[in-house]
């Protein structure tokens, strides 16, 4: 694989027939959850919704949809109108849905839960065309997606040394990945989680090109204060 805009070559000597099983996204602490709860009898879950009628029937985009998300708390709870709370931390969405539905049955009849996560975001800084922040609508991204989306590497870029920075269970953890190594596909890194950073560094030649401006400049300044202090 070879990045387009610079020539660099990604994930040297990739074997054939690679299979990779596309993970699903675990909720984890701070999460925003969107719970849509229905049935048959619309009237009978309506009170497990927080949508207003006024909501009803209306097309929202995601900011506004954050308002009635549910927040998963420092206990891995989030907690539901009349349910109460239920443990989110840990889950997958399918398996968040399924949990609620155990406790509607309770109150209503073959009911349909759907849930999703809200805040799902990805950045990438550094040495990328356009560096920034990305919603995941779709709750799944990849290394690869991500520069593709920031629009590629600059020319300055170190792919070999690329540093991921990771929220888990209320820590933070940091890992530097290899983008030319093929090895890199197998690594838990490939799949994103949500509110990973990236950062891309220049190479040494750059930083080392860099700091020889910085420092001719600093030589430059001195020499100027010097000979100003002479003249006078």
């Amino acid at each position: 694989m070879t990045s387009c805009s610079n020539s660099k070559v990604l994930f040297k000597n990739i074997p054939d027939n690679i299979k990779l099983k596309i993970p699903e996204a675990i909720i984890t602490y701070g999460d925003l959850i969107d719970v849509n709860i229905s049935s048959l009898n619309n009237q009978s879950t309506s009170i497990f919704s927080p949508t207003t009628l006024s909501k009803i029937g209306t097309i929202r985009n995601a900011e506004a949809r954050k308002l009635d998300g549910y927040l998963v708390d420092g206990m891995g709870n989030i907690d539901l109108p009349i349910l109460g709370k239920i443990k989110a931390f840990g889950l997958t969405c399918n398996l968040l849905s399924e949990a609620i539905k155990v406790k509607l049955k309770e109150y209503t009849q073959n009911p349909n839960v759907r849930t999703k996560i809200l805040n799902f975001r990805v950045s990438i800084l550094g040495e990328v065309a356009r560096p920034g922040t990305f919603d995941v609508i779709d709750q799944n991204i990849s290394f690869t997606e991500l520069i593709s989306r920031a629009g590629d590497f600059n020319k300055n870029a170190d792919p070999t040394k690329v540093m991921i920075i990771r929220s888990s269970n209320n820590e933070i953890e940091t890992q530097y990945i290899d983008l030319t190594s093929h090895e890199f596909f197998n690594s838990a890194y490939y799949f994103l989680k949500q509110n990973d950073k990236i950062y891309v560094r220049p190479d040494k030649a750059s930083l080392a090109f860099d700091f020889g401006i910085l420092r001719n400049a600093g030589v430059l300044s001195l020499l100027t204060s010097i000979v100003v202090l002479i003249v006078r």
